[in-house]
């Protein structure tokens, strides 16, 4: 009987309850997955504590999960290019149910997985894979010959983001705690800067000898886009992905106007914002990422708790005890 991990109730992690499930049926367009392995994110654990924004949260009872990875149970009509059976990786919006059994996705939004890649592995890769690469390639202008500084270095998102932006041949400066220096430097970083010790912008300037970095990737926001502004270069751009800090403190007239002679940018990366409106370049982007993890260029850092363990994996997230990505194996 399929079952999966759900949410009857917000509040602690020990809210997540274990329910059976019917097998769903896939509508034109969508393949149904038997899912092997799915990813925890962030948004599973705000949703878990009724936090959503306003007019965002889903009705309960909720599977969490918002990618995964597994194998073709059955095809929609008009669905090409997969057939049952086929070894796949998938990223869909929030209700795509990935802490169960099954999931139904939409086709541009699945990708195959060569035979060599494990569904835990895999699970781990669309949703920081796409984060990453849509803010580095698609908003970033990343290039040889570039710089970048990287928030949360440690992090999912961090992690393949140095991964990339170093095989795409730029100058990677990282910035991360005390205790995951060591981590952001065996990813490949050429710089790490310890921000609890080291003025980051300080830092980034004598790394650059004055002129600042090209890109900046922030989840934190709040005081940090003040500061990175101070870091850019003339021309670069700083993409702010999350609010952990908050949201970003300043304004137009005063942090902005300051940086006017450089003519800096500021962008704001929500990868949803991409998942539903460009599908068809989203997917050639998702399958060019999944090309990058077979090459070995991307090299998750994953952490694999049985989907029973759920609860346990929220509470690690959520109090910091983890590098790299959380993973519930499915079976």
């Amino acid at each position: 009987m399929p079952f999966a991990i759900e949410i009857t109730q917000t509040g602690k992690p020990g809210v997540l309850r274990e329910t059976n499930r019917a097998t769903p049926t896939p509508n034109a367009g969508e393949i149904l997955i038997r899912n092997k392995a799915a990813a925890v994110n962030f948004i599973d654990t705000i949703i878990r504590r009724g936090e959503m924004p306003e007019g965002m949260m889903p009705d309960l009872p909720h599977v969490p999960g918002v990618e995964g990875a597994g194998v073709v149970e059955a095809l929609g009509e008009g669905v090409e290019g997969f057939s049952v059976g086929d070894r796949i990786a998938w990223m869909g919006q929030i209700g795509a149910g990935g802490y169960g059994t099954q999931s139904v996705i939409a086709a541009p939004y699945v990708s195959r997985l060569a035979d060599t890649v494990e569904f835990e592995t895999a699970a781990a890769i669309p949703v920081n894979g796409m984060t990453a690469y849509h803010m580095l390639v698609n908003l970033g202008g990343a290039a040889a010959g570039k710089s970048v500084l990287v928030h949360a270095a440690a992090g999912g998102v961090g992690t393949m983001a140095l991964h990339i932006a170093k095989h795409l041949g730029m100058t990677v400066i990282a910035s991360t705690s005390t205790d995951k220096v060591g981590y952001a430097n065996d990813q490949g970083a050429d710089h790490v800067i310890d921000y609890r010790t080291e003025d980051v912008t300080e830092r980034v300037m004598d790394l650059t000898e004055g002129r600042g970095v090209d890109l900046t990737l922030n989840p934190i926001s709040g005081e940090t886009l003040k500061s990175d502004l101070d870091a850019l270069a003339p021309l670069g751009t700083a993409v702010l992905f999350g609010f952990l800090a908050g949201p970003p403190a300043g304004s137009f007239a005063e942090d902005l106007a300051k940086h006017f002679q450089k003519s800096v940018s500021v962008r704001v990366s929500d990868i949803y914002t991409y998942f539903v409106n460009h599908p068809d370049q989203f997917s050639a982007d998702m399958a060019a990422v999944f090309e990058l993890l077979q090459a070995g260029v991307l090299r998750p850092q994953v952490t694999v708790l049985p989907v029973a363990q759920a609860a346990e994996a929220h509470r690690r997230l959520e109090a910091g005890e983890t590098t790299g990505k959380l993973v519930l194996s499915i079976e």
